[in-house]
């Protein structure tokens, strides 16, 4: 079974905060979250959001001047457990 979800990158955290609160606003499924270790950043942190909308968030922050690293799609592959 394979998990996959999207997470933006930031360069700094107050961009993610920034992210975080606007896409909050526009109601916008969002979760901070350590960056995954598929991915390298200069900042710690990334927003875990909804792979369908990623042009629609990606509209929205160029309207609304929004930093942000880049976009990755991160494919998780589950492992069954031995139990």
């Amino acid at each position: 079974m394979e998990d996959v979800y999207c997470v933006v990158t930031f360069h700094v955290t107050q961009h993610a905060l920034l992210f975080e609160k606007v896409m909050k606003e526009f109601k916008y499924p969002i979760k901070l979250m350590p960056v995954p270790r598929q991915v390298s950043s200069s900042c710690g942190i990334a927003a875990k959001i909804p792979c369908d909308k990623k042009e629609e968030i990606l509209t929205l922050c160029k309207e609304k001047n929004l930093s942000f690293d880049e976009f990755h799609e991160i494919k998780h592959k589950n492992k069954k457990s031995w139990f």
